[in-house]
């Protein structure tokens, strides 16, 4: 691939992600329906592989044996396990630095659905909503939660959970 082609594809996949917020400066800058898009990362074979070897919770065949999937499974190949997913969405957000300055706890993830496979060679990113944004109780910070989207290179969503975070407040 040669360089305009890079930038072909990444002017491409620019048009069609949210405008990106300016990076928030404490919790009241998270004004719910505020939507905001992580950056892409593609998922390698190598990567599902070295995932499962690395980790103990991952040693089952739908992770690790391609044909006992194909055999066994509506899947055409080992899939990345689903914590995973939820892990690299939450990197790929963070990465846009847009709340990360301001964090000053993770709280949880709740409401999680697996809603389709990724597989090595695909493509991912993760599009944040803020659903709600409320001070906390004695008014220091605020409790933002975000409605997580991960999809693939064809826009199909493959996992959506809800992300709590304790943000402080602006200064």
């Amino acid at each position: 691939m040669n360089s305009s082609d890079a930038q072909g594809s990444d002017s491409a996949t620019a048009a069609k992600a949210a405008p990106r917020p300016p990076n928030w400066r404490g919790f009241e800058d998270a004004v719910v329906g505020t939507r905001f898009e992580g950056f892409g990362r593609t998922v390698s074979d190598a990567e599902i592989t070295m995932i499962t070897a690395l980790t103990t919770g991952f040693h089952q065949p739908l992770h690790t044996n391609a044909e006992w999937v194909r055999a066994n499974t509506p899947f055409s190949g080992v899939i990345l396990p689903g914590p995973v997913i939820i892990a690299y969405a939450i990197g790929l957000l963070s990465a846009t630095l847009i709340y990360s300055t301001v964090t000053v706890a993770f709280l949880g993830v709740d409401k999680v659905r697996a809603k389709g496979p990724v597989y090595g060679g695909d493509t991912i990113n993760a599009a944040a909503t803020v659903v709600s944004a409320r001070p906390t109780s004695n008014g220091e910070n605020g409790v933002v939660e975000l409605a997580i989207e991960v999809f693939k290179q064809d826009g199909s969503v493959v996992m959506s959970f809800i992300y709590t975070l304790l943000l402080r407040r602006t200064p």
